[in-house]
This record gives structure tokens, C-alpha cells and sequence, in this order.
């Protein structure tokens, strides 16, 4: 069975054990073996073996880009998985055509598919040689071999710098990171990795305070930079002073690193002077509601496709989840009998591993009736609760009963690309996130009471930052929804909203302006909410 390794992306900064190796490429233990005899260079030359990502990169992008015209001897270009590859000397026979040319056949050690070559009477005698004395093909080119591991690479053969010194503790790092998601650790590690190549590769056992007082100088100075110019934001920098710091305090701890300055940690807080540099930092941009629901007004829908990235926007607005999250779903998560909508920490990437049902927000019916006919389109298509809310493009289309189940979208991308369209036509660009800016100020209009602001930040899936309000006054699910409840009732009104009211009852709107309709449907709106109670004469 032929296989591809083009969708399969390691990540640079990461450290890769065999075992690793063999679950990502999903390959045997032997597939690795001829990988290292092709080619592959480990860390070091320790045992067990353990591999850069931005080296297995690099091996299989080689492979892939060797044409057959500039294959190694003994090599063979595989046409069904696109790989240049020494295929194993079991498989290998040759077939002589005349005095000068001989046709190798061969099965490719990575999917089985058949090769063929043919050679020249000077690399036919190579591999001749090898035949009989049992030497792997790969040995034949060995003078012309990737120079040896564990220094830095060549940054003008490669087109990248890395150093793989540290990868053993880096590893080990790894290992003690598994409580992390794994969004942070790879945050951490690119961190480390700067820090690395910022000094050249230099052993960490060997690290001194002055090296960390000199990255820090060098973080600080990349904060007056722009962004062109390779600067950082402010909170980039912060947060690659805290992740080192973090690390050499896990460091210390280490056997061969418990001789390390105590101080180095220390060594990585910022002055505060840098702290503050880019307090002229952008405010978060975000939409009013009424802005959010222009853009979603502007939003083409004549594919089934667009009207798929219509509602993924209306879902921003109407449930307050994140992108990753959002992007997820399935049919299953939503809850049409109580118009909320679960973040299921086992099914999706929820932050912090967190699960919690959202109610739909208030003032946001509109927004619920681009989503709802969107889930009636799906299922006119025949998916079924296990199924992706959002799928891919290729998947929307009619559905036969099946026992695979549509899977969600790969990434958040899709839904990134919608919002900047979408904001895109009205001459501003928001993302995803600003949704929730959006629910957290339509929020700080609405909520009265300090029970209402608890319950509306629960809906959007974290606590207050305020301590008494982290540790005090704990409230259930069931009481936030209760009060949600409320909240997305006719009984509560903005400021705003109230004053409207109140100038429409004073006859201070010109009859048929939209000023004035918009104020008498909150005043009916409000009539109806009180049973027709007393209201301001």
C-alpha cells in the first residue's frame, strides 16, 4: 500500500524518540533503521536514538525533491509514494539488457509499491557488491553522507540553522511537560530554541547568569523594533523571559545541572521599563453586536460553502467559543431544546482542558437564525449528531448511512479566514477572538447585579479575574444557566435601551424614523415582558 509522508509535519523544536518517529510516520521499527542508514541523522550518538523534528523535515523533504536524475547510487526514486529511497537488499535483483545497462527491481522499503532502475555498468558493479557481501545499499555513497549530528547545521546547505546539543535534556523537558496542552509546550520550546540559537548551541550545563542577563538585554531590544524588522510585541517577549525562567528552575533539578547559578532563573525578569514599553499597544478591535451583524448581512451565500462560513461567524457571536473550540463541533454539541451549546474537553481543543455548557447570548436572535438553518441545510444533507457541524468543503454534500462519522475541520483556519472576509468588506479586520470581546462588553451593558456578571462570565468560560470573585461566592452551572436565563429574557434592557424607552414614551423620536421604530419595538418588547403594567406616562 502506497503512503505519502506530505501531510505528516513535525515540529522543529521538538525532540523525537523512535517510538515517536514510528507513531507520527506510522512505520516500522526497521523503516527508521534504513531511514538512519539513508540519511537520517540522530541528535547525538547516544542510545536510544532521538531525533530533531527540523531534521526528519529536512531528510524527507530531500527525499521527496531528489528527482531521478539526481538520485545516489544505489538509490531509487519510488513513483507511488514520491520518495527517494534504499530499498532493502532482499527485494533487490538485477536483470543484465546489454554490456552497459542493467535493470534493478526492487520494492520500496517505506510502501512496498515496486522499483525499478536502470544502472550503469560502474553503479551495477556497486550494487553487485553489495549483493554479495550483504552491505546495506546506503553504504555505497557513504563518502558524500550528512555530516555527523550534534553541532550546528549548515544554515546555507539546509536554508535553516539548528543545534541539536541539548536535544537530550530538551527531551527529557518534554517528558515533564505532559501536563501542558500541547499549544504551550509548543510555545515553550520555541522559546528555548531561540534562546539556543541565540547563543550559538551552547551545552546548558555550561549556561552562566551573564548569557541570560544577555538574552534578556536582547529580548528587551527587540521590543523597539518593528515588526519587519524581526521586533517582538510585548507580550511575546514576556512571555519567552517567563517560559525560560520556568525552565532553568526545572533545570537545576537535573542530574549534571544542579551545579547551574541559582541566579540564572532571576536573570530573565525584564526591567520594568520594558514591562511598559508598549503601553501604546493597540486596544483590542472588536464589533459592536450591531456591527457584528452587518458583517454577517454582507457575507455571500449562494455557495453551499459560504453559507457554511456564515454560520460558523454567527456561532462566534452566539456561543462566545473560541476558535479552536468552535471549529471542532459536532451536530451533538448543540442542545436545541435549551439553546446552549458544550465545549466537551474530550471531543475538542477547549483551553485548559476546561467543560461547560454555554448558554446562547442575549440579543443575538438574528444570529441564531443564520445558525439554525444552517444545522437544517446539514441535515437535509443526512448528517447525523456525530458528524461535524462544520466539515469540510468536500463533505458537504448528500450522505449515504454510513459508520464513519464526518469528521470537523482540521484546524481553525477556515473560520480565521471567514471573520477577515467578512470584516474585511466593512474596511476593518477582526478575528475570531473579537467575538468574545464583543459578548464581554454587550455583557457590561446588560448585567445589573454582581450574581449577573458572575453568571455571564461562567458563559464564556472562565471565572472573574478578581480574587474574591475566584474564591468567593462559587456558583453552579445551574444557577448561571438559571440567571442566564433571565438575562436572555425580554425583562432585561441595556442602559441605552432603557433611555430609548423612555424618549419614546416622551415623544422625543420623529414619527417613521428608524430611531423611533427601533425605540417603540423595545417599548411593545417591554409592555409584553410586564404584562402590560404600569409604565412612564
Amino acid at each position: 500500500m502506497s503512503r505519502s509522508y506530505r501531510n505528516i509535519r513535525p515540529s522543529d523544536t521538538k525532540v523525537y524518540s523512535v517510538a515517536e518517529v514510528q507513531t507520527l510516520f506510522r512505520v516500522s521499527r526497521n523503516t527508521v533503521s534504513n531511514w538512519v542508514g539513508a540519511g537520517l541523522v540522530p541528535s547525538d550518538k547516544a542510545l536510544p536514538q532521538l531525533f530533531r523534528g527540523a531534521e526528519l523535515k529536512r531528510f524527507h523533504t530531500e527525499r521527496t525533491e531528489r528527482t531521478r536524475h539526481h538520485l545516489r547510487p544505489g538509490e531509487f526514486k519510488c513513483i507511488a509514494c514520491g520518495s527517494a529511497v534504499f530499498p532493502e537488499l532482499g527485494t533487490l535483483s538485477l536483470q543484465c539488457r546489454d554490456n552497459q545497462v542493467t535493470l534493478a527491481r526492487a520494492t520500496c522499503c517505506d510502501c512496498g509499491a515496486a522499483l525499478h532502475k536502470l544502472l550503469g555498468a560502474m553503479e551495477c558493479d556497486k550494487v553487485q557488491e553489495c549483493l554479495d557481501t550483504n552491505m546495506p545499499l546506503a553504504r555505497i555513497d557513504e563518502g558524500k553522507a550528512t555530516p555527523p549530528a550534534g553541532i550546528g547545521k549548515d544554515k546555507g546547505v539546509r536554508g535553516v540553522e539548528w543545534f541539536t546539543t541539548n536535544d537530550r535534556i530538551v527531551y527529557e523537558w518534554q517528558a515533564f511537560a505532559g501536563k501542558y496542552s500541547p499549544k504551550t509546550v509548543q510555545a515553550h520550546l520555541v522559546s528555548i530554541r531561540d534562546f539556543e540559537t541565540f547563543l550559538n548551541g551552547v551545552h546548558f550545563n555550561k549556561i552562566k547568569p551573564k548569557h541570560a542577563g544577555k538574552y534578556r538585554d536582547y529580548l528587551v531590544c527587540l521590543l523597539t523594533r518593528s515588526k519587519e524588522q524581526g521586533g517582538l510585541s510585548s507580550s511575546t517577549v514576556r512571555h519567552r523571559a517567563s517560559h525560560l525562567k520556568a525552565f532553568f528552575e526545572w533545570l537545576r533539578g537535573q542530574e549534571g545541572y544542579r551545579r547551574l547559578s541559582s541566579s540564572i532563573p532571576d536573570y530573565f525578569a525584564l526591567p520594568r521599563s520594558a514591562s511598559t514599553a508598549q503601553s501604546k499597544e493597540r486596544l483590542k478591535v472588536y464589533p459592536t453586536l450591531d456591527e457584528a451583524w452587518r458583517m454577517i448581512e454582507l457575507m455571500p451565500e449562494k455557495s453551499v460553502i459560504q453559507r457554511r462560513d456564515r454560520a460558523m461567524v454567527a456561532l462566534a457571536f452566539i456561543s462566545g467559543f473560541r476558535a479552536a473550540a468552535l471549529s471542532a463541533l459536532r451536530i451533538k454539541h448543540i442542545d436545541f431544546d435549551s439553546c446552549s451549546v458544550v465545549q466537551d474537553a474530550r471531543d475538542v481543543p477547549a483551553k485548559n482542558g476546561k467543560t461547560y455548557r454555554a448558554k446562547w447570548f442575549p440579543r443575538t436572535e438574528a444570529f441564531q437564525e443564520v445558525f439554525l438553518s444552517w444545522v437544517k441545510e446539514l441535515q437535509d444533507f443526512g448528517f447525523e449528531p456525530q458528524d461535524a457541524l462544520f466539515p469540510d468543503g468536500k463533505k458537504l454534500a448528500a450522505q449515504t448511512p454510513r459508520a464513519t462519522p464526518v469528521e470537523p475541520l482540521a484546524s481553525s483556519k477556515p473560520l480565521q479566514d471567514a471573520f477577515a472576509k467578512a470584516s474585511g468588506r466593512s474596511g476593518k479586520i477582526y478575528t475570531p477572538h473579537s467575538a468574545r470581546h464583543t459578548l464581554k462588553a454587550l455583557g457590561a451593558q446588560m448585567c445589573r447585579s454582581h450574581e449577573q456578571r458572575k453568571a455571564w462570565s461562567m458563559n464564556l468560560g472562565h471565572s472573574d479575574e478578581q480574587i474574591t470573585e475566584k474564591h468567593y461566592a462559587k456558583m453552579s452551572q445551574s444557577r448561571s444557566a438559571e440567571l442566564m436565563e433571565t438575562l436572555c429574557s425580554d425583562l432585561v434592557f441595556t442602559e441605552e435601551e432603557n433611555e430609548m424607552i423612555i424618549d419614546y414614551y416622551q415623544h422625543r423620536f420623529l414619527r417613521g424614523t428608524p430611531e423611533y421604530y427601533a425605540a417603540k419595538s423595545l417599548a411593545e418588547k417591554r409592555d409584553k415582558a410586564q404584562g402590560d403594567s404600569d409604565v412612564l406616562d
